[in-house]
């Protein structure tokens, strides 16, 4: 299912308040995939009803970031360029939105100890909720790696990996992708971040088109661009 197409899954309802005539009671997979990427690299406001997600790459903002919350919640974000961050800044203003994001287990203002995977999302029997889920958290968190050795990876080793500064998040998107994609997944957790990694190529290929990761960090990788000489290169854009 790429980022041009419509999103058919299963969806859970939790009540009928609705938003520009988008029903706020229904999780379906815009939501999930929007869900994640807040809690990845997004906030919303302490002080006012204002919901931020953040990425450095503007055309993934704009072409992406932009379409996963219009259809998640039928609305239209705006975007500024923060260049003290130097990202770009997708954002709306909205108590239901907010209230809502709220209510599935974002907390509101500086969240990364203590966030972790909401509940409706380990309970749900829907695969596309969990996939595009996970799908948000990889796109706004995750990098990749790559490198050569002469004689162990003399035509290039790469490595998809994932750091939060939450232990137990890092151990619950574990098994969450475990209990959905058989995936080889390595876990390291220490006492103030984890971090997750897939390692291969195939591997880290296949995550990217089982998850569905759909930042150009990861889609230039799918569709086979070759970068440039090195013995290491990192991409997180």
């Amino acid at each position: 299912m790429g980022v041009e197409g419509g999103y058919r899954g299963r969806a859970l309802r939790l009540e009928t308040s609705a938003v520009g005539g988008w029903n706020l009671g229904l999780l379906n997979a815009a939501v999930a995939y929007i869900l994640g990427y807040v809690i990845g690299d997004g906030n919303l406001s302490k002080s006012s009803y204002l919901i931020r997600l953040y990425d450095s790459n503007k055309e993934f903002v704009e072409n992406v970031l932009v379409k996963m919350f219009r259809e998640a919640f039928n609305v239209q974000p705006l975007i500024y360029y923060d260049r003290h961050n130097n990202s770009y800044v997708l954002y709306k203003s909205s108590k239901k939105i907010w209230l809502r994001l709220r209510s599935l287990g974002v907390p509101a203002g500086k969240k990364a100890k203590t966030v972790s995977v909401p509940e409706i999302i380990i309970n749900s029997k829907d695969e596309v909720v969990k996939r595009e889920f996970l799908s948000g958290i990889f796109d706004a968190e995750a990098c990749v790696t790559s490198f050569r050795q002469k004689h162990k990876h003399p035509r290039g080793y790469t490595i998809l990996e994932l750091k939060m500064s939450n232990p137990h998040l890092i151990i619950q998107i574990s098994e969450l992708l475990s209990s959905i994609t058989d995936i080889k997944v390595r876990t390291y957790v220490y006492t103030h971040n984890g971090i997750l990694r897939i390692n291969g190529r195939r591997q880290v290929l296949k995550a990217i088109t089982e998850l569905n990761l759909k930042h150009p960090r990861f889609t230039s990788l799918r569709a086979g661009k070759k970068h440039g000489p090195g013995s290491a290169r990192s991409w997180r854009a």
